[in-house]
């Protein structure tokens, strides 16, 4: 974000890309996420239907993630772990003692390993229970220093609607529990990958990219289905487990182990990356220029644009409603530079530009 000060009017410049269309939070995937990220591998081995990840879709847009995962999740308060790589630095072995516990995470993942080129910034963890009227969510940053929390409780019977619920930190859930399809129950035997990625409906969430650190590289994501007390792993995993694969319990062998964590596990001992990539927003245009004539309220934009294609300028007081200046701006080549009148009488304004 770029800022300054022209004639008394604070002005803030953003920019971002948009896919055409918003996306509804409420659990159902839409055209606009394109093809699959990941796609389920293995069987489930939490009941069918009961508990699993069919396939992992995602989407940058308005300075927001969009991720959906398609599949179930259990009312027993099975939890979905959504841990997220989108800056530097990060945990690739959870240290137990160096993060915040939160719904007692913390404590069940301490020695727990990702793939190599995986360190966890940022949880999400999704719990769903009581038959259906329990839909829990926690946000949680990794490392020493940082604070983890519920922030939002919600009751989708009660509500008659699958989302968006609203969250705090300017989250949005959406959870639709209706699949009835996709991977089967033979623990550890081969998933039909077609079936899998047919389902339409799971859990879909809307996350501000400055929660997670304002990433202008890929964001790597690693879910994972864990029992009611984040103790007991299934094979669920996108980027997925390899056939052959059941659940790895406690100990990574299927077997429980009370009052244990899950430090004897490594993913780096499963074939393949048990986590998935996102193309980083690195394409946004990015503001480069901005000037105002001094004796009127003319402005001029500048910005990084691609050849053959169109954007958008959109102003907002607030940062909750934006108005279209235009929405018909073809590009100039790899440099576009647009005329505008400022808005008059307000002491703070933003202006955005839209890839579209």
């Amino acid at each position: 974000m770029r800022t300054g000060i022209f004639k008394g009017m604070a002005v803030f410049l953003l920019a971002t890309s948009l896919s055409g269309h918003a996306i509804e939070v409420d659990g159902s995937r839409e055209a606009q996420y394109g093809q699959a990220l990941a796609i389920q591998q293995v069987q489930t081995g939490f009941g069918d239907p009961g508990s699993e990840l069919d396939a992992a879709y995602a989407l940058i847009a308005e300075d927001r993630l969009f991720l959906m995962l398609t599949g179930n999740l259990e009312a027993n308060f099975n939890k979905l772990a959504v841990f997220i790589d989108s800056v530097e630095g990060g945990q690739n072995r959870i240290l137990g003692n160096e993060n915040p516990n939160n719904d007692n995470w913390a404590e069940k993942f301490d020695g727990f390993t990702f793939d190599t080129g995986f360190a966890a910034d940022y949880l999400l963890i999704v719990r769903h229970g009581f038959g259906g009227t329990k839909l829990d969510l926690d946000f949680a940053g990794i490392g020493a220093g940082n604070t983890g929390a519920l922030v939002g409780s919600f009751n989708p019977s009660a509500l008659g609607t699958s989302g968006p619920f609203a969250a705090s930190l300017g989250i949005n859930l959406g959870f639709n529990n209706s699949n009835s399809a996709g991977v089967g129950s033979s623990q550890g035997q081969a998933a039909d990958s077609t079936a899998a990625a047919n389902v339409l409906t799971g859990v879909e969430l809307e996350i501000p990219l400055a929660l997670i650190g304002n990433p202008g590289g890929d964001i790597r994501v690693c879910a994972m289905i864990n029992g009611h007390g984040h103790d007991y792993l299934s094979n669920q995993f996108l980027g997925a487990m390899p056939a052959g694969t059941t659940n790895l319990g406690t100990d990574g062998w299927g077997n429980f182990i009370g009052g244990s964590s899950l430090g004897g596990i490594d993913l780096n001992n499963y074939a393949g990356d048990q986590f998935f990539i996102i193309p980083g927003p690195e394409g946004a245009p990015q503001v480069t220029g901005f000037s105002v004539d001094a004796t009127s309220t003319s402005a001029s934009i500048t910005w990084t644009s691609s050849p053959d294609i169109f954007y958008a300028l959109e102003s907002s007081a607030d940062l909750q409603v934006w108005e279209e200046i235009d929405d018909g701006i073809l590009s100039q080549g790899q440099s576009t530079t647009y005329d505008f009148q400022l808005a008059a009488g307000l002491k703070k304004a933003f202006y955005r530009i839209v890839a579209r």
